[in-house]
């Protein structure tokens, strides 16, 4: 006895008065869940720096005025606490570059509750106009999860002086 076809002549039958508003939301959802194109890494290989350590983080600190640059009130807002932690924006499992760019200041709560999270595109826009608003000027507020060459040759240098060690 088969009954894959009554079934999915119920299942059909329960989900098509319902299609007029399921096509249009998941259509949202994909949207909403979409990153952010041009603006993720241009590589498939990780960056050897896993940490923001010394210079670069520092930078990261300063930029965000040492107060955690992740959003309150449904992304509209900035969370009051103060920045402990340095964290990627598109996470360097997922290929972000370690760089001052793609660097995030949170707090611990946030940076804990983010975990390996690829931001949807309006997440990086709501960073970046917040940003807008404490960013001293000509520093930059666009996240881009590249590497320049200064980055890609530093990089270079330290896996040469690592070999190079006895």
């Amino acid at each position: 006895m088969d009954l894959a076809g009554p079934l999915v002549q119920g299942f059909a039958a329960v989900i098509t008065p319902h299609l007029w508003w399921l096509i249009p939301l998941l259509l949202v959802v994909i949207v909403m869940r979409f990153p952010m194109l041009g603006r993720g890494p241009n590589s498939s290989r990780r960056d050897p720096w896993r940490g923001f350590k010394f210079a670069a983080r520092t930078a990261v600190m300063d930029r965000a005025g040492r107060r955690c640059e992740a959003g309150a009130l449904l992304a509209w807002g900035r969370c009051g606490d103060p920045a402990v932690e340095v964290d990627h924006v598109i996470p360097w499992s997922r290929g972000g570059p370690t760089v001052v760019s793609n660097g995030q200041a949170l707090c611990k709560a946030h940076n804990r509750s983010k975990g390996s999270w690829v931001p949807p595109w309006w997440y990086i826009l709501g960073l970046e106009r917040r940003r807008r608003g404490y960013v001293p000027a000509g520093s930059g507020v666009r996240v881009l999860a590249v590497m320049n060459d200064d980055e890609r040759a530093a990089r270079e240098r330290w896996a040469q002086q690592r070999t190079a060690r006895p």
